[in-house]
């Protein structure tokens, strides 16, 4: 039985790990001179309209075969197909064109000023067009151009999409909002989004996409309740939407492509190599039109990877059933077996406690959602490459591979090792001879003022700190180089953090004279714990001071030493915030530590797959240490 459900996970998980990428066929091209304004798909998915901005027009077939051309005389600002194959075509020459799918023109209507959008419904009886400097929303007769009616949104209009049912009509206003209109030219709400809008969609079903200059894209239902919300890597130029709603294609001035899912997950990307002007599905979505500002179109079969991603969502619902399954299974035989132990009393008392246990919910439940939930995350996710909210990748062990061969990982172990060695002297040495002193001391208050002086200055946050030591060594206003110029030896003074040869070691040396709090009251509790009765018979047989130090105190403390071993060891291998603080790993990475490169991996990159990996690799490191430290400092209880 068990083996049949490791069976079945792992093949599940084999088939969650593959992916799937987009093909792209060969390219076409409307005009090497020109950059594409505009792309429509014909409703039955046959016939790819295109315009470009020195006027040029075509239309091909599905297969990238010209059917015709023409130009206007001047920038083509948008084109629409019906279903009946008329081609719809508006400039900024101030003409509105209606063409056969032969290429014959059918009427052409003088719009006296610039047509700056047009779109219609698939069966042409809903044809909307935006004039220039136009608060309304104009109204055309698809049969011969003429104005049949306006819709006023009451500000300047700057993009127009009207869902091929008809039913919707999406405004992109210059106010930065949207108006989503019925058919009736009648304003059903309007949303605001975050930035000038670049470029809108929408759907049969009243869903709308929006992109916005700042890289947001933000996606609406026909109420204008947000549904979902991503970033691409630049301003938006185009974006498109399925016909049902459930895919986002999106453009962007980074010469990227995108797809995306109605919930905001990244399902495909492709650098176009150049910028991708409009972006345009087929009616059954299988298949993305790209438009680049170098006149060529290409298409991309996208319906392996809309295939891929209904896999992989009922893959997920399956990952998640297997696993409840699992969890009833394995909570039955647990239920099995102690009931043949007689063990099943247990419940009664947790029940006579349940109080008690209530109460402890929270702590645990807050346990586990901050401290062991993004460890296993970072575990899980160390094997691929993740970009939350976009499409996570598994890529096997290939972040590992990253790790051993990045040269700033390999420049911050060597760092790494120094701190570790200096900051194990700096933990210890110091501390210890500190609370040996004040052990010493014959006074209780004696002890108890000198005790209180050191742990007053715990006052200090270590932020402030570590400014107030970089403004030590500011080569200019420093007070390290102007005590070396009042006593005469000006001529060392330094620039000790812009220095690679001295940058490490000013950093070592922040917290002179490392006398740390914590392992200052560790030690001395420690000898506080030692028996008078040991101290009083060494004195007795003539045992020095230092005797008494280096065969009672120190074999004594071997259990402080441990502690503070593994603390130091963590705290170490874990610390980067002082050196990004100080030095931000420069001068030329000659402070660089594996955390800070972490650290830059998820912050600054957005590799966090990556940094995940070097988390991992530094855990087993930790983990590692902190086993050999146990093995090797063992106390007399142990």
């Amino acid at each position: 039985m068990i083996r049949t459900i490791v069976i079945i996970l792992v093949w599940v998980f084999m088939l969650q790990a593959s992916s799937v990428s987009a093909a792209a066929d060969s390219t076409w091209t409307v005009d090497k001179q020109t950059s594409v304004t505009s792309i429509a798909v014909s409703p039955d998915g046959m016939q790819v309209a295109v315009g470009g901005n020195n006027g040029a027009a075509a239309l091909f077939d599905q297969s990238g075969e010209p059917l015709f051309h023409f130009k206007a005389r001047n920038k083509v600002t948008g084109v629409d197909m019906l279903s009946n194959g008329t081609l719809l075509v508006a400039s900024d020459d101030r003409h509105l064109y209606a063409y056969s799918h032969d290429g014959k023109l059918l009427w052409d209507a003088d719009m006296k000023t610039r047509v700056k959008d047009i779109s219609a419904s698939s069966d042409g009886k809903l044809v909307a067009v935006i004039l220039q400097a136009d608060a309304s929303l104009t109204y055309v007769d698809v049969s011969n151009g003429q104005i049949m009616g306006t819709a006023d949104t009451g500000t300047t209009s700057k993009t127009i999409k009207v869902s091929d049912n008809g039913d919707w009509t999406a405004v992109g206003a210059s106010d930065q909002y949207m108006y989503l209109l019925d058919r009736n030219g009648q304003i059903l709400h309007k949303v605001g989004v975050a930035g000038p809008i670049q470029a809108m969609a929408v759907s049969d079903k009243g869903t709308t996409a929006i992109g916005s200059i700042g890289g947001r894209v933000e996606l609406f239902d026909s109420d204008g309740k947000p549904l979902a919300s991503f970033k691409v890597k630049d301003n938006p130029t185009s974006v498109a939407l399925s016909a049902d709603g459930n895919y986002v294609a999106v453009s962007d001035l980074k010469e990227f492509v995108y797809v995306f899912s109605s919930a905001g997950d990244k399902l495909w990307e492709q650098n176009a190599g150049t910028t991708v002007r409009q972006v345009a599905f087929s009616p059954e979505s299988a298949t993305l039109y790209s438009g680049t500002d170098a006149g060529v179109v290409t298409p991309y079969d996208v319906g392996s990877v809309l295939r891929d991603a209904k896999r992989q969502a009922a893959l997920k619902l399956i990952w998640w059933t297997i696993a409840a399954v699992v969890i009833v299974i394995l909570m039955l035989l647990m239920l099995y077996r102690m009931k043949k132990r007689d063990q099943l009393h247990v419940f009664r008392a947790i029940w006579k406690s349940r109080f008690i246990y209530l109460a402890l919910v929270p702590g645990f439940g807050l346990l586990l959602l901050f401290l062991y939930f993004p460890a296993f995350s970072g575990l899980y996710h160390s094997l691929y490459d993740w970009h939350p909210g976009g499409r996570t990748t598994y890529v096997g062990l290939d972040n590992f591979k990253r790790v051993v061969h990045d040269p700033y990982v390999s420049k911050g172990l060597g760092n790494l090792l120094l701190l570790i060695v200096t900051g194990l002297m700096k933990a210890i040495i110091p501390p210890l001879i500190t609370a040996e002193l004040i052990y010493h001391l014959r006074g209780k208050r004696l002890q108890y003022g000198f005790r209180t002086a050191f742990v007053s200055a715990m006052i200090l946050p270590g932020v402030a700190a570590l400014l107030i030591w970089q403004n030590l060594y500011d080569p200019n206003m420093g007070a390290i180089n102007a005590f070396l110029e009042a006593i005469g030896l000006g001529s060392w003074a330094h620039e000790w953090l812009a220095d690679p040869k001295t940058a490490i070691w000013a950093i070592i040396f922040i917290g002179f004279p490392f006398i740390g709090i914590l392992q200052l009251l560790v030690f001395y509790a420690g000898l506080l714990a030692i028996p008078e009765e040991l101290t009083e018979s060494a004195r007795i047989d003539g045992a020095s001071l230092a005797r008494i130090i280096r065969s009672i105190h120190l074999p004594l403390l071997k259990g402080q030493f441990k502690l503070l071993v593994i603390l130091t060891l963590i705290g170490t291998i874990q610390d980067f915030g002082s050196i990004l603080i100080v030095t931000a790993g420069g001068p030329m990475s000659s402070t660089y530590v594996p955390a800070l490169q972490m650290y830059y991996a998820a912050t600054k990159f957005n590799d966090l797959g990556y940094a995940s990996a070097l988390g991992v690799v530094m855990f087993v490191a930790i983990m590692i240490i902190t086993i050999l430290n146990m093995k090797l400092f063992k106390t007399a209880e142990e």
